[in-house]
């Protein structure tokens, strides 16, 4: 189970959530601003609502389930082999507004703000119910930093390669495309592609994935026990605060390179991708010279490196005048997102160890489920600072070029808010505690209760 084989087919399924998340965050608001032509409040509003906070509640639920999932496959596999199909056909219907092939006329068309809010709420529920599982899997297969930090690699380096595809293929695909059917057939035919990618690499993962039958024959806890005692966990709640952080600050990057390269540094719109696979490039260049500071430092002292060099880079946004300098930049930006990819699950994994040995059970589900919960808080802070950055700076769709006080309002949005994100991301990693020692200390005894459920399972 643990051969590098295994690793490897079971990190390829990142690459199929790296792929539809960061489609949607890349895209999905200039696709329904600037293709669709739907009034960017309405974008901003549905985008904060159903892809942020009620769809949200999919999250920790779906991971409490998968907790008490009790099959011949195990408690997550049934959920990545059945929820794939579904997962693929709204992402489809995302990009599928039913507007005839034409972008709108009236900006505040109603019909086309609700299709966007539920069609985009029922697609993160079958992302969910296929992600959530998938993640859960990982601290159960792999207990030592070593292991971890190994996969954790492959993963991140499918992530890279799908978040490559995402960024940097989606306009390229859909602007191949818009010949023959169209820009809105261009981003319809380029969802079913990538949507077709990304579920094949989720059920490549399957060929890796395996259950521990000590873990899953555990009886979980009570619904609202279990929630309350994870809301109660203070190293959860100090890693929350930290990681929505770190998830807002790439929201945010993610949203605003379309906007940066169409009118702040006035390049093609699919120039944008070429922006995102810089920066995946060095990402995935340097993930063995991050292992071996994680290695070194622990996951905690890596971390507090790698977020601080991010939005210190991420500072060149304000003097970067043209495609070259912006590439630049990004290769910079990966640099120092390589290390934050590596490394911010196996912080959580490390927060679910410690839980074990508090509660006795493995609750990976209800721990990945409510922090994808949280991280979707990320999305209503991008909806909403989307709306304030665009109308503030005074940004009018298609317009090209833009005033240069609306382009002064993109650059100064784009870094005045990660700013911020970071003192908050610093103030919440004081009160995480499990640093190298503490997690020295935490595998020790893990091993010890785990070689007691093992022996109980054999007696039984």
């Amino acid at each position: 189970m643990k051969t590098r084989l295994a690793k490897i087919a079971y990190g390829a399924g990142n690459l199929g959530t790296a792929l539809f998340f960061h489609t949607i965050g890349a895209y999905i608001i200039f696709f329904y601003t600037d293709v669709v032509r739907l009034d960017p409040k309405l974008v901003g509003l549905a985008f904060a609502i159903s892809y942020g906070v009620w769809n949200a509640i999919n999250d920790p639920l779906i991971g409490y389930l998968s907790d008490r999932t009790r099959t011949r496959w195990g408690r997550r596999i049934p959920y990545i082999l059945f929820g794939v199909p579904f997962a693929f056909l709204f992402f489809v219907l995302v990009w599928s507004p039913p507007l005839g092939g034409k972008p709108l006329t009236t900006p505040s068309h109603f019909g086309t703000f609700l299709y966007f809010a539920v069609v985009i709420a029922l697609f993160d529920l079958f992302y969910t119910a296929v992600s959530v599982p998938y993640i859960s899997l990982f601290p159960e297969m792999y207990e030592d930093i070593a292991d971890r930090t190994e996969v954790s690699m492959y993963r991140q380096v499918a992530a890279m390669v799908g978040s490559v595809l995402a960024m940097a293929t989606t306009p390229v695909i859909a602007d191949a495309l818009s010949g023959r059917f169209g820009r809105l057939g261009g981003w319809t035919g380029a969802g079913v592609i990538l949507g077709l990618v990304g579920s094949g690499a989720f059920l490549i993962s399957l060929l890796g994935s395996k259950e521990r039958k000590e873990f899953s024959l555990e009886e979980a806890l009570p619904f609202f026990e279990a929630f309350r005692t994870t809301f109660t966990n203070r190293t959860f709640l100090a890693f929350i605060g930290a990681n929505l952080m770190i998830c807002y600050i790439w929201s945010w990057l993610s949203a605003m390179v379309p906007f940066f390269t169409k009118y702040i540094i006035e390049a093609e719109e699919k120039q944008a991708g070429f922006l995102f696979l810089a920066m995946f490039v060095t990402s995935m260049l340097l993930y063995p010279l991050w292992r071996r500071v994680a290695l070194r430092r622990g996951s905690k002292g890596t971390l507090a490196v790698a977020v601080p060099l991010f939005v210190a880079f991420l500072l060149l946004v304000l003097v970067v005048r043209n495609l070259s300098q912006a590439l630049v930049m990004m290769l910079l930006l990966g640099a120092a997102n390589s290390g934050i990819t590596l490394i911010r699950e196996v912080v959580l994994s490390d927060v679910i160890d410690e839980d074990e040995l508090r509660t006795g059970r493995r609750r990976e589900g209800n721990y990945f489920g409510v922090n994808a919960f949280i991280e979707r808080f990320a999305m209503v802070l991008v909806g909403g600072s989307t709306a304030l950055v665009l109308s503030l700076s005074g940004y009018t769709p298609g317009v090209t070029p833009q005033p240069p006080s609306t382009v002064l309002g993109l650059r100064i949005g784009m870094v005045g808010l990660p700013l911020l994100a970071l003192g908050i991301f610093l103030a919440a990693l004081r009160f995480y505690p499990l640093g190298k020692e503490e997690v020295l200390k935490l595998k020790e005894s893990l091993t010890e209760l785990h070689r007691k459920k093992a022996e109980q399972l054999e007696l039984g």
